[in-house]
């Protein structure tokens, strides 16, 4: 399991800007602008509502709960690639093997605590933002 999780945090995203009406720019910009790990955690959510109102004047099937998911799963792809990015980058300036392991662990710990929500969606957004949160933190780390 812990290799499958691992394989996943490695794993080239399948990047949105494609169907899905989400563009990964909208998580650097927030990022950009946030002056604190909180408030770069609380992008989590950035380019959701543009992605949302894409896909629901879109969308003609009569799954209500659609766009939404495309959307979270476009957003974590996103957020995935910027943790990938982040984590590259806190490997060559911090040392390496502490961060791993750390690494390692919270790969655990996103996936024991979004098994906890009921429902797709909610597990949808629970790993997004726990992806963001851990983005976050690892972006609050680089030496200045």
């Amino acid at each position: 399991m812990k290799a499958a999780l691992l394989a996943l945090l490695i794993a080239p995203p399948a990047f949105a800007g494609d169907s899905s009406g989400f563009d990964p720019a909208a998580i650097d910009q927030c990022l950009e602008a946030a002056q604190t790990q909180g408030a770069r955690a609380d992008c989590a959510d950035a380019g959701m509502q543009a992605c949302l109102d894409y896909a629901t004047a879109r969308y003609t099937g009569d799954d209500a709960d659609f766009p939404m998911a495309n959307c979270l799963d476009a957003a974590h792809q996103a957020w995935e690639a910027k943790l990938t990015a982040t984590y590259a980058d806190a490997v060559a300036q911090l040392p390496a093997q502490p961060l791993r392991a750390a690494e390692r662990d919270w790969i655990a710990f996103r996936a024991a605590l979004c098994a906890v929500p009921t429902g797709d969606l909610a597990k949808a957004r629970c790993i997004r933002d726990e992806t963001a949160r851990q983005t976050a933190l690892l972006i609050s780390m680089e030496p200045s």
